[in-house]
């Protein structure tokens, strides 16, 4: 971890860095983010499987030793949610991302919400044991809880192109990044006519612009 691994570009915000692991949704998700609004910031890769999240400089900026972590400055953010809703509200013009109504903004919370509190959990309950405790299957009670999550999702999405409505907003990015990830663990079912609508909302990885509004 450090200045050999961080990755500056020259167009980016002189100020701004991100501590991140590519392997996580939630860097994921503010990497796609950052995508979307063409905007460009330090990144600094930081290996979870030597333990570099847990390095001193990390525990400074961050007690809870995981990543994300955004640094502009003097403020330091280290939950994904919250980064990308202050990246943009900082620093993106558009409302699109994250509607200026409070009630937009609520609808868009409402999504946040159910990935931090649910769906975000189940990937954390079905992946850590595979990362960390030598397991090589996704435990039956964990594929149960995300099934039930893909269902709820798929509820979710009856009528509508987007979580959100008719266009991509943050709470869109954030369910995408961990439904990608989950995707792996316990398959979307592609041959359901519901699951098909969920597994098109999913964006690739290769192409982390799908959200942009600039093209």
């Amino acid at each position: 971890m450090g200045a050999g691994r961080s990755k500056a570009v020259a167009t980016g915000l002189k100020y701004c860095t991100l501590w991140k692991a590519d392997r996580s949704p939630a860097c994921r998700a503010v990497m796609m983010v950052l995508d979307s609004m063409d905007l460009n910031i330090t990144e600094v890769d930081v290996n979870l499987d030597k333990g570099e999240h847990r390095a001193p400089e990390i525990a400074v900026m961050n007690p809870l030793q995981t990543l994300p972590i955004l640094k502009d400055r003097e403020l330091v953010l280290h939950d994904s949610h919250a980064i990308c809703t202050y990246l943009v509200s900082r620093y993106c013009s558009s409302s699109r991302l994250l509607p200026q109504d409070p009630g937009g903004r609520s609808v868009v919370d409402q999504i946040l919400h159910f990935n931090s509190s649910i769906l975000y959990p189940r990937f954390q309950a079905a992946a850590y044991p595979i990362l960390y405790e030598n397991c090589n299957f996704v435990l039956p009670q964990q594929i149960y809880d995300i099934e039930s999550a893909y269902k709820d999702l798929e509820s979710m999405l009856i009528s509508k192109q987007w979580f959100t409505g008719c266009w991509p907003t943050l709470g869109d990015i954030a369910l995408c990044s961990t439904l990608s990830t989950l995707d792996v663990l316990v398959p979307i079912d592609k041959t359901s006519p519901g699951r098909a609508v969920l597994i098109s909302s999913l964006p690739t990885y290769a192409d982390r612009k799908i959200c942009s509004f600039h093209k």
